[in-house]
């Protein structure tokens, strides 16, 4: 579906899992991804619900592997809310272009956070959708790379 160059193996396991999950050119829908199969990439996984109008995304899961290199526990908030990533901003991009393309997204974006070790973040985001179609929740894969691993 989408070719890209995955670095990380968690991003390949989550990207190859979600296509598993992508039957007859359907987007996989929350109730088809079974967090038992995802043991290991779980950790590096965000789970975003989509709201339409207007266009906001809160986050509903924050993996483990995530949380570790966050500032704050951004659980149950929406996007627009938080100062780094409301709009204009490029994580807001990125999302509303996987909402309305209905495609995965491969964008690189920077880490803007408190660990200045962190050199790199491979991310992917995933559409989700109940009817198969219409994206209504979006899964995101996360990894970092710091220095000392280079």
């Amino acid at each position: 579906m989408l070719e890209i160059d995955i670095k990380t193996k968690p991003i390949r396991k989550l990207y190859d899992y979600w296509l598993s999950k992508a039957v007859q050119n359907r987007l996989p829908a929350r109730h088809d991804i079974d967090p038992a199969e995802m043991a290991d990439f779980l950790p590096h996984l965000i789970l975003l619900d989509v709201q339409k109008v207007p266009l906001d995304f809160r986050y509903r899961l924050i993996g483990t592997h995530i949380s570790a290199y966050l500032r704050n526990d951004h659980t149950n908030q929406w996007m627009s809310a938080l100062d780094h990533q409301r709009p204009p901003s490029k994580i807001w991009d990125n999302c509303k272009q996987a909402v309305e393309t209905a495609k995965p997204v491969y964008p690189f974006t920077p880490y803007v956070g408190p660990k200045k070790e962190i050199v790199e973040m491979e991310d992917l985001i995933l559409p989700l959708a109940r009817d198969g179609v219409n994206v209504d929740m979006l899964l995101v894969g996360v990894t970092y790379t710091r220095k000392s691993s280079i």
